[in-house]
């Protein structure tokens, strides 16, 4: 791995940026560069190795715009991703890092907004690990809502639902995490065997049972965030929208799925509920989508693995 200089804003800051990229759209890359660089300490990229062309390109971008970049020789997945550059604000002595996907751009204004809100929530719970902001799908033109289990029920709460600022949430979307360092070596760091699909999830389970705490917060601004390689609407009834990901990404995501249930900090209704998400899953990609056959049976074959395979720890 390889790292280049950082930057030194002229303004007092706190936060850390950490954006993990493979393949990046780089024209989505660079807005998420410009917007970060107004606000933020210090930029740090982790690049996963796809093509030496993309690498370069990646390099380029960072040394125009002052960004540390650790390279990597091959792709580690974003869980491994994450924690390279997290450690890597904490080895610089942030106190906050804000993770970010490389197809998620932040509002004007919303850093120093989640900067301020963490100031404050931390002044009334020195429990609080994570805070997240709304997120914002362009293509669905949708606004992503909070997932919260009370009496053993998921219910999804959105900023239009109450008066709250703050809402007490399970997990947070990783893209849009922001994480106190403080608790970072308390609670430890992603399980980097997860790889990408439900890095998150199991983090913020794990962070809800020691116990932490993980709020929502109800930003006047947003984050721009692409969930799934596109998105399509179903009726179930009414018409809502989903993320549609490639069978290669739905066999992950099912078969994580089914590892964190032998995790014993998550909780049973968790289970239930991913479980009935792959059996939909199932049904509806089998059915309606183009790669119906592949989709089939890459789900199919993640339920096998998930059931009857161990997570491999990665190195």
């Amino acid at each position: 791995m390889t790292a280049s200089d950082s930057f030194t804003p002229p303004f007092s800051c706190s936060i850390a940026a950490v954006i993990v990229t493979y393949n990046p759209d780089f024209l989505l890359l660079q807005r998420l560069i410009k917007q970060l660089r107004k606000s933020t300490c210090n930029i740090y990229i982790v690049d996963n190795y796809y093509s030496a062309s993309s690498s370069s390109r990646v390099q380029s971008l960072a040394s125009e715009n002052q960004v540390k970049l650790i390279s990597c020789r091959k792709n580690l997945g974003i869980a491994s991703g994450f924690n390279l550059g997290v450690e890597a604000a904490k080895k610089d002595l942030h106190p906050l890092v804000m993770l970010f996907d490389q197809d998620s751009v932040p509002q004007d204004g919303l850093i120093e907004e989640m900067e301020a809100a963490a100031g404050r929530i931390r002044l009334e719970d020195t429990q609080v690990a994570a805070i997240g902001p709304r997120l914002y799908d362009p293509r669905s033109k949708q606004f992503f809502k909070f997932a919260l289990l009370k009496w053993g029920i998921w219910k999804k709460i959105g900023c239009d639902q109450g008066n709250q600022s703050f809402i007490p949430c399970e997990f947070i979307n990783a893209s849009g995490s922001l994480i106190f360092l403080d608790l970072w070596e308390r609670i430890g760091p992603f399980r980097n065997e997860l790889f990408i699909d439900h890095v998150e999830t199991e983090w913020y389970m794990r962070i809800r049972a020691m116990p932490f705490k993980c709020y929502g917060y109800c930003s006047q601004h947003y984050l721009e965030h692409h969930m799934g390689d596109d998105v399509c609407r179903y009726w179930l009834g009414k018409w809502r929208w989903m993320p549609h990901r490639s069978p290669q990404r739905h066999y992950t995501i099912v078969r994580n799925a089914l590892w964190l249930w032998r995790y014993d900090y998550t909780p049973l209704s968790w289970k239930i509920n991913s479980m009935v998400k792959a059996i939909f899953t199932l049904f509806y990609f089998s059915i309606f989508d183009e790669a119906r056959k592949d989709q089939f049976r890459c789900i199919l074959r993640g339920m096998k693995d998930g059931v009857f395979s161990r997570p491999r720890l990665a190195k």
